[in-house]
């Protein structure tokens, strides 16, 4: 039987993780599911093989660069190569307080995830391509990374994701790799789901202005993902594709 194709899926253990992994075993990835909550991870490496997928848990804060470094060893060892990359792990912002009254410590937890992180990944996953041939990786940013928000550490490091991901696909097109990103909107799962506990009022308010009034779902940016990692998107790099049901076309 030929290999599967291998996909690492960072944050794989809830929200759009999670989905993104269930809905790639189920298209025939063997998924590396990378997530610093163990028993969250657990969960969604016991959902996939129970339904028949291949998928293995990989503990790892990707805010720790030494943790991060032992991550991609260990892949190496076990699989050899690495075909696609979903770089989702990420953490909120300031509350929705604004940049003057934004605590240090809410600051520099997003840096040290969502850029610091999501940096780390991609130099491991592009080296790594580089020795095999190529391959398809995926940054989750956000509308926020195309648009403003209030929460300064969030929507600073979802335009510096944004960025990250336009100067990877420059560097990296000749090698064969393509790294595009998803700018999901307002999603009824993990983040989105506490965005609307918190704001619910406000929340409804600007869903009911979108051209598609509605939340979105994990599994429509997983298909987004999946998407952009197949051949199907084989001329397409270096873009920033919202999710986010025309929020960002206002």
């Amino acid at each position: 039987m030929p290999q599967r194709p291998l996909l690492l899926i960072t944050g794989a253990g809830g929200g759009i993780g999670r989905a993104t992994a269930e809905r790639a075993a189920a298209a025939g990835y063997e998924v590396a599911a990378s997530d610093r909550n163990v028993e969250a991870l657990d969960a969604t490496v016991a959902a996939i093989r129970a339904t028949g997928g291949e998928a293995e848990a990989w503990p790892c804060d990707i805010g720790d660069a030494v943790a991060v470094a032992g991550l991609f060893a260990g892949l190496r060892d076990r699989y050899g190569r690495l075909d696609a990359a979903f770089n989702n792990a990420g953490v909120g912002g300031s509350g929705g307080v604004g940049l003057a009254d934004t605590d240090d410590e809410a600051w520099e937890a997003a840096l040290r995830v969502n850029l610091s992180g999501t940096y780390h990944c991609l130099k491991h996953e592009i080296r790594w391509m580089r020795e095999t041939g190529g391959g398809a990786i995926v940054n989750n940013s956000s509308v926020l990374g195309i648009n403003g928000g209030i929460s300064a550490p969030y929507t600073a490091t979802k335009h510096a994701i944004a960025g990250l991901t336009k100067s990877a696909a420059l560097s990296y097109g000749g090698d064969g790799i393509r790294v595009n990103a998803v700018c999901p909107g307002f999603i009824n799962a993990g983040m989105g789901l506490n965005l609307f506990s918190r704001h619910a009022e406000a929340t409804r308010a600007v869903i009911g202005q979108l051209p598609l009034p509605r939340p979105g779902s994990a599994d429509e940016v997983a298909d987004a993902v999946l998407w952009l990692c197949s051949p199907a998107a084989g001329y397409v790099t270096g873009t920033l594709l919202p999710v986010d049901g025309g929020f960002s076309a206002r």
